[in-house]
């Protein structure tokens, strides 16, 4: 029931922490969130690096006239992103400020927390599809009751729209994928050794590929992330884009590439992903150069740096895999950490408008600091968690296809120019506005500081991460 709990936990807590008075709310919802991190922290350590395929396996029966069954597990590629889900959930809950509706927003990020749980943990098809949408509806609800801005309610309309056009087209796979296998299981395990024809393949992949790609989100299937995540709030963003986002990404990792390996004889379509990963790329980096709202520019560099992800993915070897697994967990971490100080500059300034502001290391040089060096880890420097995923994905891309690599090394030019004009822009020369008096806060510190010492030691131990990914070649991953 370990694996049970991780979902269950929150889930309830969620229900409960709803009905309490702000303050309490908040310190009970962080309990809730603390106590699924201690039981995620338990199975990463407990889990062997050599054993291939899952572990803790729950199964339980559900429909089993249809071949439908509760089955849990967790294995290389998945523990990590459970791990980062309950992390991410307890900065998430304690960066929340206590207002009157502080009950219902904690609520709803902890039922939001336990559908990515479930998500990553689900080893039947039909019970990944369950918390796939369960996962949605807590997102939606946040954006449309508590988004920021002067229509958060479209941006959520906006959102829900994309995602259920892509989960209808996840059901029809999962159904075209019951019928093509003769009705026989929904395990994954097993249905990566039941591929069906090519063309059936090309047809499956085709309606789970579009679900992932609105999800991720891959370009061009991105136009609901720049409104979502400026209408999302901070303590939303820091689980919506550090955890939500690779939902897609691990669909693509765990269903996608195992159960349907083969093209078609007139094209192989496995060759589409990869360019739209090297799209979104270049063009989130492009965007996010042009952008002066610090919010939009941190989500439009989201795009690019999904991208990689995506590209590591479809290189279908193991260092552009495991590299692909380990940029989703620092990516999670560096977005985490961008947004809580993009979102308390604009709280302390008044706005979030980069040519607005100017010379706020003057007054707030702790803040300064701990923002250089979140840039420089977005920006890949060397030492850092980036560099090791990023160079982790293109060195596979260049095993696969160089010219993928070498178009995809232009978002590593372009990363530093966005990274810096936004940090030189906020935190150097003449004041241009009101700035603050006081510094960042011990409590905000805080909850930066184990983002930031991350940082650096995946940068400087990565195995710490891959030596628990033997899953990836046990699953048919490299093609």
């Amino acid at each position: 029931m370990t694996l049970t709990m991780l979902w269950v936990i929150p889930l309830v807590g969620g229900a409960l922490v709803a009905f309490l008075p702000p303050r309490l709310a908040k310190w009970m919802g962080a309990l809730v969130a603390a106590v699924a991190l201690f039981i995620a922290g338990f199975v990463a350590a407990n889990f062997s690096p050599d054993w291939h395929g899952y572990q803790f396996i729950e199964r339980a029966a559900w429909i089993p006239q249809l071949s439908i069954f509760y089955r849990l597990g967790v294995d290389g590629i998945s523990l990590w992103l459970v791990v980062l889900n309950a992390f991410l959930t307890v900065i998430a809950v304690l960066a929340t400020p206590v207002t009157r509706r502080t009950g219902g927003f904690v609520g709803l990020m902890l039922a939001m927390s336990a559908g990515l749980a479930g998500v990553f943990l689900a080893t039947d098809l039909v019970l990944f599809y369950v918390f796939w949408e369960a996962m949605l509806i807590p997102a939606y609800f946040l954006l449309f009751m508590y988004g920021e801005g002067e229509r958060p309610g479209s941006a959520a309309l906006k959102f829900v729209l994309y995602t259920l056009v892509g989960s209808l087209l996840m059901l029809v796979g999962v159904i075209g994928e019951y019928i093509s296998t003769g009705h026989q299981t929904f395990d994954l395990a097993q249905l990566a050794k039941l591929a069906p024809g090519p063309s059936t393949q090309f047809a499956l992949f085709f309606v789970f590929a579009l679900a992932f790609a609105i999800k991720t989100p891959l370009f061009p299937f991105h136009s609901w992330l720049p409104d979502a995540y400026a209408a999302a709030p901070t303590p939303m963003l820091i689980t919506f884009a550090g955890v939500m986002g690779k939902a897609g990404a691990y669909g693509f990792l765990r269903i996608a590439v195992p159960l349907f390996p083969q093209p078609v004889d007139w094209w192989d379509w496995r060759w589409v992903i990869p360019v739209l990963a090297v799209a979104a790329i270049i063009w989130g980096a492009l965007m996010a150069l042009v952008q002066s709202d610090m919010k939009l520019l941190v989500s439009y560099s989201s795009i690019s740096h999904m991208g990689f992800i995506v590209l590591g993915i479809f290189a279908f070897n193991i260092q552009g895999q495991q590299g692909a697994v380990v940029q989703m967990v620092n990516h999670g971490i560096i977005i985490a950490a961008l947004f809580l100080i993009v979102g308390w500059i604009g709280d302390r300034v008044g706005t979030r408008e980069r040519s607005a502001m100017a010379g706020l290391a003057l007054r707030m040089p702790i803040m300064a600091g701990v923002f250089a060096v979140v840039t420089f880890a977005a920006l890949g420097l060397p030492g850092l968690n980036s560099f090791v995923g990023e160079f982790m994905t293109l060195l596979g891309a260049w095993q696969r296809a160089p010219l993928l690599a070498v178009f995809g090394a232009i978002g590593l030019v372009l990363t530093p120019v966005y990274m810096l004009r936004l940090f030189q822009g906020v935190t150097q020369g003449v004041p241009a506005g009101p700035v603050p008096k006081s510094d960042i806060y011990a409590g905000q510190l805080g909850l930066l500081a184990p983002l930031i010492i991350l940082m650096f030691a995946i940068g400087l131990y990565p195995n710490l991460l891959t030596s628990v990914m033997n899953s990836l070649g046990q699953i048919g991953l490299y093609r």
